[in-house]
């Protein structure tokens, strides 16, 4: 009796969307048929190609996600302004100015591949999912392998996007505030592509303003992803989950700190708000 995984691949191989399970007579879906899904629908299929992030109660995946997927694509018009996203302020305010601008925009996110979370941000790719359906927009998820070469698996996922949109790569964005060193990383790192940081040196005020008017328009919750540790011999922890809003950036500007946290001082997470 032939293996599942060869059934599989011979289903895939010969286009078909679905094989025959040899023990239950069921038609069981092929990773290229729930590719075309466009997303992870939680119900634990055996090839799912987006590592099963859906499913509940799964947080570290028995069968990582092997490669780049895109989730919620439609065909749209105009060049791909692929934002790198990280599923903070920074981040939504970036998208904001996008969306605001009119362009085609695609979330990425990378991610650890055995842990489905952002390394950095420590935040789920079930969040990062969530905040994509939110905003209406179509998001890249990139798992990252130990020892892997991450220009090389971003690369390739940039790749997989021409592909299946059929559109060129306008511009990479970042949410950059004023580090001119990372700024200049990715220039070098990305010298194919135009970088593209519209909240560069924009002053925090403006800044924290507009963060403030989406909250409330679009009753959103911003809070803490990672503890801050406050300065100033003053060494309380500020645990996750910490709304930020303006009476924390005083408290960390009080405490020595940037107030955007942008010298890596914590980070954040913007979801909608629980109703």
């Amino acid at each position: 009796m032939p293996n599942l995984e060869s059934l599989h691949s011979r289903a895939c191989a010969e286009g078909r969307d679905t094989y025959v399970d040899p023990i239950s007579g069921y038609q069981v879906l092929t990773s290229n048929a729930l590719l075309k899904q466009g997303r992870c629908c939680g119900n634990s299929c055996r090839h799912c190609p987006y590592g099963r992030f859906n499913v509940l109660g799964v947080d570290s995946p028995e069968s990582p996600m092997a490669n780049p997927v895109l989730i919620n694509w439609a065909p749209k018009q105009g060049g791909l302004n692929i934002l790198f996203w990280s599923g903070g302020k920074d981040s939504f305010l970036t998208l904001m100015h996008l969306l605001d601008e009119g362009k085609n925009v695609i979330l990425l996110t990378s991610f650890g591949a055995h842990t489905n979370r952002v390394s950095i941000q420590d935040i789920h790719i079930k969040d990062i999912a969530k905040q994509a359906e939110f905003f209406k927009v179509p998001l890249c998820l990139v798992p990252l392998y130990p020892n892997t070469d991450y220009q090389e698996s971003i690369e390739a996922a940039l790749s997989m996007m021409r592909t299946q949109a059929e559109l060129p790569i306008e511009r990479l964005v970042f949410g950059d505030l004023h580090l001119q060193d990372i700024r200049q990383w990715r220039v070098n790192a990305w010298q194919g592509y135009e970088i593209y940081t519209p909240l560069f040196n924009v002053p925090y005020d403006e800044l924290l303003q507009k963060l403030w008017n989406y909250q409330e328009s679009l009753s959103l919750a911003i809070t803490l992803s990672t503890e801050v540790q406050l300065g100033n011999g003053d060494h309380s922890m500020l645990p996750i989950g910490t709304p930020y809003d303006s009476k924390l950036v005083s408290q960390l500007q009080s405490a020595g700190l940037d107030g955007m946290l942008e010298n890596g001082e914590g980070h954040t997470l913007v979801l909608p708000r629980a109703s």
